[in-house]
């Protein structure tokens, strides 16, 4: 009988442990975060992470009517972000991809970025031509 009530009690203490580490470890964790960009946002800049940026809460289908308005005095700021976008981050705090595309609309996939991941200084093929932005659920998409 005392055999079984310390097994009871170390299956109690063993079961409250892995609790409290897996939730301590979920409250450990931030959030993913790209450099200079805020939580929960997917930046672009002008140039590298040192230039104007403007940063998305959500998708957007269509560049143009935005700005860098982010960094007053830093190289970019107040020029259209459509078709000018050098370097990105995604701070995601709800595990979203950025994924950027050629045209409005979602037209042609030109590159994604993971959460708490960036890319400063795009390939010279990919920079400058980013029109939309898309926020998807985790893919299998090669993301930087």
């Amino acid at each position: 009988m005392a055999l079984a009530r310390t097994r009871k009690r170390l299956a109690a203490v063993v079961g409250l442990a892995v609790t409290m580490a897996a939730g301590g470890a979920v409250l450990a964790s931030p959030a993913s975060a790209g450099p200079n960009c805020a939580s929960g946002y997917h930046c672009v800049f002008y140039l590298g992470f040192d230039s104007a940026k403007h940063s998305y809460f959500n998708s957007d289908t269509n560049f143009s009517g935005d700005t860098f308005n982010q960094g007053s005095g830093l190289s970019g700021y107040g020029q259209s972000v459509n078709d000018n976008v050098v370097s990105a981050s995604n701070s995601s705090n709800s595990n979203y991809e950025s994924h950027y595309y050629v045209n409005s609309n979602y037209g042609t996939f030109l590159f994604c970025v993971n959460p708490g991941s960036s890319v400063e200084y795009l390939p010279s093929s990919k920079q400058n031509l980013a029109s939309s932005l898309r926020l998807r659920g985790r893919t299998t998409i090669s993301c930087y």
